[in-house]
């Protein structure tokens, strides 16, 4: 019933676009809405933005959604059920998730219950928004625009919408705001997946994939991510990406198409760099489905997840490429990732040298606090175990500093949940980590991040789902050693040997694999009872780290709360041949 609903919305919406632009839909109540404006507050709907004096405000998705439905009904009593069913799609979800976002809208307003300024609570009724709101239609050259005004002013029109590379025409298309965050971020359009079947019922799915993407991506938030409104006039033909970048001020391009065929349906994207028109990256996912709408948020959060590391391992080389001395706080945050994921110890030196660049050069960077704090919560898993105390005490600081800073950063409240989850303060962690995919449910590292939370926390199966949500989420990642390498431990804890030797072979076939995973391989062959083959491991565990000792394994699980963990691990090196002391 709701697929069949939203089906028949789509085509009529679509029906109604096209009555516009033929030239019919000439009479002022069918403005569209563009803006709410209420006290010192703007609702920019075509950027996605709420706005306090004209300053776009940080604020969490669904809290967004939250005060737009409240804002456009303000006319009326808006009941529990109905904003779940808007911004929740009618997803079962807790009364706790549910009083976070209407407390969030009302932080983000400068409101709270008691005074409930905004946002009125009606006893057993549900919300009602109170405020003096005025809507601004958006005339025709408010609107999104991809041809010239002449054409528009001349009633006529065009057969076909030009893209030109004049970025005078910029200001049809985006806002200010949107373009100077273009200039200080990364950014990117998503244009609508083409529908290529013959069938008009799957434009629906090509509409929903795109925007799911869309709003997967700007969880990320070092991405600028364009509004749909400003990229559907691209639809539904061959467009140049260096002209979509012109127009639209972006640093990278994504596009994509779907095609059904009976029971089937192959999925096509691709990334390209605006600058040149170079693919970056592509990829295709053949499925076979009952339902095509079964798979829309899912498919959408598996690009979305491929993507943001993709754009990273980029925006890295970008900055590997600029002199020392033009670097800014940016490039600096980059260049410390790139040598982050080396996992060695010279890679550590230097990318915390970036990372403290980074703040030095500005010091209100969220992420940059964040990955120091990351840097430090790797260094105390390989530093000695002397610096290790400090190396956490650091970690946490730093993390809490970054979270203050921005509490919307998906990545600042992993690197909390990290740092918390070393110090075995797992219900903390667990708490950091579940915001941060709350934040972003795409986002692989935070899956990783609370298996390996709850590994320690005794709930080995459940560590397992969401490590093999991380690697399918980001098969190609810079962490992907560590991925498998955790899971190896989640089966050596079950007493599944033979599959964690298997998880830790995968781990070893990784270029930027340290020494760790291979102790692991040794240990899991060692209570495998394969002596042989655990030897072997061995002697290329200690060319890798010589005068590793059994007394090594013991310190380097710091974390690990089981000690019966701990003492069959060592047992499985002594068969491997690895001596204590």
């Amino acid at each position: 019933m709701a697929d069949s609903f939203r089906r028949r919305w789509f085509f009529l919406r679509q029906r109604l676009i096209s009555i516009c632009n033929a030239g019919d839909c000439g009479v002022a109540s069918a403005e569209v809405v563009m803006k709410y404006r209420f006290s010192n507050f703007e609702i920019d709907l075509g950027q996605q933005e709420l706005r306090r004096e004209g300053v776009s405000v940080h604020i969490e998705p669904q809290v967004f959604d939250v005060i737009v439905h409240l804002v456009r009904n303000h006319d009326r009593v808006v009941s529990k059920d109905e904003l779940i069913d808007t911004v929740w799609h009618g997803r079962v979800i807790s009364e706790a998730a549910f009083s976070s976002r209407i407390n969030g809208a009302r932080r983000v307003l400068g409101d709270n219950g008691t005074d409930q300024l905004f946002i009125r609570t009606l006893h057993r009724r549900g919300f009602r928004f109170v405020g003096d709101v005025q809507a601004v239609a958006a005339s025709d050259a408010d609107a999104v625009r991809l041809a010239p005004d002449d054409a528009a002013a001349a009633g006529v029109a065009p057969a076909r919408v030009s893209i030109a590379t004049d970025v005078s025409h910029l200001d049809d298309v985006v806002s200010e705001v949107v373009k100077a965050e273009a200039i200080a971020r990364s950014s990117i359009a998503v244009l609508p997946f083409e529908n290529m079947s013959n069938d008009p019922e799957n434009d629906y799915f090509s509409y929903g994939l795109t925007e799911d993407i869309i709003r997967l991506l700007a969880r990320n938030r070092w991405l600028s991510v364009i509004s749909r409104h400003s990229t559907v006039g691209f639809g539904g033909r061959v467009v140049d990406a260096r002209e979509v970048g012109a127009q639209l001020g972006v640093s990278y391009v994504m596009s994509g198409s779907v095609r059904k065929s009976r029971d089937a349906v192959r999925i096509t994207a691709e990334l390209a760099r605006a600058a040149d028109g170079k693919q970056l990256w592509s990829d295709k996912y053949d499925l076979q489905l009952e339902n095509i709408f079964d798979i829309q948020e899912e498919m959408a959060r598996q690009i979305a997840a491929t993507i943001e590391p993709e754009l990273s391992k980029v925006e890295q080389q970008l900055a590997a490429r600029k002199a020392p001395e033009s670097l800014d706080a940016w490039d600096c945050y980059q260049r410390g990732l790139w040598n982050l994921w080396r996992f060695t110890t010279p890679g550590f030196d230097q990318a915390e040298a970036y990372f403290r660049r980074a703040i030095e050069a500005d010091p209100d960077f969220a992420r940059g606090h964040g990955a120091l704090a990351y840097v430090n919560v790797q260094r105390s898993l390989y530093d000695e175990p002397r610096d290790r105390p400090a190396r956490l005490e650091t970690a946490l600081r730093q993390a809490r500093v970054s979270v203050a800073l921005d509490d919307l950063d998906c990545f600042c409240h992993c690197a909390l949940g990290r740092a918390l989850c070393l110090t075995r303060q797992n219900d903390e962690a667990l708490a950091a980590i579940d915001l941060s995919l709350e934040l972003n449910p795409s986002f692989a590292q935070g899956y990783f991040a609370q298996g390996f939370n709850l590994l320690w926390y005794g709930r080995e199966i459940e560590a397992e789902t969401l490590l093999d949500r991380a690697t399918m989420l980001s098969p190609r990642d810079s962490h992907l050693w560590s991925f498998h390498h955790v899971r190896s431990w989640a089966h050596f804890s079950l007493g599944e040997y033979d599959i964690a030797v298997e998880f830790a072979r995968r781990a070893t076939r990784q270029p930027n694999v340290p020494y760790r995973a291979f102790a692991t391989l040794a240990a899991s062959l060692g209570r495998l009872g394969e002596k042989a083959q655990a030897e072997a491991v061995a002697a290329e565990l200690l060319q890798r780290k010589p005068g590793y000792k059994t007394d090594t394994a013991r310190q380097e699980l710091f974390f690990c709360n089981d000690q019966g963990f701990i003492d069959r691990f060592v047992a499985g090196l002594r068969v491997a041949g690895i001596t204590g002391g």
